[in-house]
């Protein structure tokens, strides 16, 4: 790579969750860009959506493991290429059918109900994040997963440390990953003696003729379905919330001049959640938007930048929930696309729909310039947003 002094990356988003705005100027006309990430690690920023699309889809150029010899027995299918991806990716789809996810929609709607209950009795001024953003995922994971409610808060716990990059130590998010991968292989061998109709067995039960997840496999495919169906919603209605507050487009909702769904996409897009990126290594040498990369150099390639792009949208800096639908990065492309997008979009569109109905006059109770941010994280969002009604 270049020797020349390059930008430091990650950078905090803005206090309105917009990418940093020297980001924005540096990749305005340089979709690849040298950065200097955690650690001091030399790496490659891709931040257009042509160039993230073309480095997610193509396995064989750009693997997601740092030694593409060696596969970690905690390995899931975000951190493996295919074809051991494509082959547990199939087990685990089986319990994200269409159709079981539309059964699960009931019990999220009641969550979201008992949750915006709570909120009217307490009464305001409540932080949106401790009444909502927070408790709805865990809940809705928990439920699913068949965990215990005592045990919901070192979930939330593990899965807030799972994320962190610069935020905790080494041996504290070992101790954390250590702890959860317990629980989990704790928790599968406890309900394959008593399987039901929760997720959990529908993943133990998944088979591909003799094929069927390993107890690894199993417990890693749990711990992802925790991670990121935990973090990514939070942070997702925090944002949403926010946003569309500040910006004056929670009339329009509650109006009905747009869908809950079209704000759901909007936010994943203006407010995408893994702010700070994916990450990939060059399996080979090879060559990208004219530039020589070589093989064992990393990328980090920003969905949030990408949904930026203004060769896709125009004035794409604007939080538009009304304007027209172009696919956006925020649940990541090609073989390993979210598998769990139904479900979290199913769990964005009850909450902001639910909100909008319940609390019309909702609005935010402190200047964005006072709240603070989540730091040294893959995910970040305020970490507690004043409301009032």
């Amino acid at each position: 790579m270049s020797t020349t002094e390059t930008i430091e990356f990650p950078r905090p988003v803005t206090s309105e969750g917009l990418p940093d705005p020297l980001l924005l100027e540096l990749v305005r006309d340089n979709p690849l860009v040298p950065v200097t990430g955690p650690g001091g690690i030399k790496a490659w920023l891709v931040a257009s959506d042509e160039l993230a699309r073309e480095v997610l889809s193509e396995p064989d150029r750009f693997s997601n493991m740092i030694d593409p010899s060696s596969i970690n027995s905690r390995a899931n299918m975000v951190v493996i290429d295919p074809p051991d991806h494509t082959r547990l990716r199939k087990l685990a789809a089986q319990a994200f059918t269409p159709r079981r996810v539309r059964t699960l929609v009931p019990d999220i709607t009641g969550l979201v109900t008992s949750l915006l209950d709570e909120m009217e009795e307490k009464g305001p001024p409540l932080d949106l994040v401790d009444a909502l953003a927070m408790p709805l995922p865990t809940r809705v994971i928990c439920r699913l997963l068949g965990v215990p409610q005592d045990d919901q808060k070192h979930l939330r716990y593990w899965s807030h440390i799972f994320t962190a990059m610069t935020a905790y130590t080494s041996e504290e998010i070992g101790t954390a990953v250590d702890a959860m991968y317990a629980y989990m292989h704790q928790l599968v061998a406890d309900r394959r003696k008593n399987l039901g109709e929760d997720i959990l067995s529908h993943l133990i039960r998944a088979r591909d003729g003799e094929d069927a997840l390993t107890e690894d496999e199993l417990v890693a495919t749990v711990v992802l379905l925790l991670v990121a169906g935990n973090e990514t919603t939070l942070k997702s209605i925090t944002r949403g919330t926010m946003t569309l507050l500040h910006t004056g487009q929670w009339n329009r909702l509650v109006a009905g001049e747009v869908t809950p769904g079209q704000v759901v996409d909007e936010v994943l897009r203006h407010q995408t959640p893994i702010d700070t990126g994916l990450f990939r290594w060059a399996k080979i040498d090879t060559e990208l938007a004219g530039a020589s990369i070589k093989k064992g150099d990393q990328l980090f390639i920003s969905l949030h930048l990408a949904n930026f792009d203004p060769s896709v949208r125009a004035d794409a800096h604007v939080f538009d929930p009304g304007r027209e639908f172009v696919p956006h990065l925020a649940f990541g492309h090609g073989t390993h696309f979210c598998l769990g997008s139904p479900l979290a979009r199913a769990e964005l569109v009850e909450a902001f729909g639910q909100l909008a109905r319940r609390f019309p006059t909702l609005r935010l109770d402190a200047p964005l310039s006072e709240l603070e941010w989540t730091v040294g994280s893959m995910l970040n969002a305020p970490t507690h947003v004043p409301i009032s009604w």
